[in-house]
Order: structure tokens, then sequence, then C-alpha cells
């Protein structure tokens, strides 16, 4: 142990065991000052298993927190997914200010057919679920140009289901009256709207 001289300051190593138990008179070598030293507070040692139990006591709420965070941070940004298996939960979204849209870069639209009958256009497709989840089908916009170019107009329709499978495929039909002898260019878009549910 290291003793310090309070008149001096030299500082001294000696066996602990001369100190004893109680206190120690000792005279400095150097001042010859005398003062009591007292024995070196002995810290006992901790036990493992109270220490463990400490440990646990402060990390399990942690790791509760920690997961509890995570659970939700991945429900806000996966909740486009969720809500097509879990549809009634988008009330719940919309509540919170959260609106759930549809994630049409995992979407696509296919087979795209139209032909005409006298004045009327009518346009088939489908729009295929290209992920392996769940997906929201977003509403599809219809643009007409006529040949030169000018808009002829535009139609919102709804593909035939609000929710598709992986890999799997909704059909979207629409029949829109033209001017005669029109060849326009037509055009389906995605958009982006917000899902709609139901309120609770």
């Amino acid at each position: 142990m290291l003793l310090t001289c309070p008149n001096c300051e030299t500082v001294f190593r000696i066996d602990s065991e001369r100190i004893g138990d109680g206190s120690q008179a000792v005279r400095c070598s150097v001042c010859a000052h005398v003062w009591q030293a007292e024995p070196p507070m002995l810290v006992p040692e901790a036990d493992p298993g109270e220490m463990r139990s400490a440990v646990g006591a402060v990390l399990t709420p942690l790791i509760i927190l920690v997961m509890v965070l995570g659970i939700a941070i991945g429900a806000v940004t996966q909740r486009a997914t969720i809500t097509a298996y879990v549809p009634g939960l988008i009330g719940v979204f919309d509540k919170a200010g959260l609106t759930v849209q549809p994630q049409t870069d995992k979407l696509q639209i296919v087979d795209l057919k139209a032909d005409y009958a006298g004045d009327t256009l009518r346009l088939r497709g489908k729009l295929m679920n290209r992920s392996a989840v769940y997906a929201h089908a977003p509403s599809l916009e219809v643009t007409i140009l006529s040949a030169s170019g000018d808009p002829l107009g535009s139609h919102v329709i709804q593909p035939d289901d609000s929710v598709i499978r992986p890999a799997m495929a909704s059909e979207f039909f629409t029949q829109i009256v033209l001017g005669e002898g029109l060849e326009p260019t037509v055009t389906v878009t995605m958009r982006a709207d917000p899902v709609a549910g139901s309120s609770f």
C-alpha cells in the first residue's frame, strides 16, 4: 500500500499487513512527522450472480425498448406491405397521419390491348405484381392523345382487384367513347393516390 506523509507529502510504499486492522502510528523518515495511518479499505468482491442480475435488470428493459422501436419503425416503413395483408390497418395508419400508397415500383402493366368499335375505344390489360409479397393495386390513368399529340382526354380506372398476390395479375377494362375516325395514342400509367381504407 502507499502512505503519504501529510506534512511533507512524501509517498512511501509499505506492506499493508504492517498497519493491521486498526490505525497505526507512523513516523515519516524524511521530516520526522508522526501521524495515524489507517488500514486500506477493502472492497468486497462482487458476487457474480448479483452482477448478472444487476446487468440483466438494466439490459432487459433496454432490449425490450430497442425491439419495440424496431417493430414500430418496420411497421411505418413497410406499411404498404402490411396493409396489403391486413387492409383493416389502413384506417389505423390514416388516423396516425401516415398515408398508405401503392408500391408502383413492384408492379407492371402487361398485355395492354386496344380496339375500336365505331366511336368506342375498348382498352384492356393486366397489372402484374412482380414482387414476392402482396401489393395494393393502384388507380390507373388512361391518357388519350390525338395523332398530332393533342390531349383528347384522360380517365381514371381501377383494376379488378384491390390487392394483387405475388406473381399474379389483376385485369382491367374500360370503354371510352371517342369521335369517329380518330386514331389516338393511348397510354396507361399507374397513379400514386393513397390507398382508401375503411374508417372505424
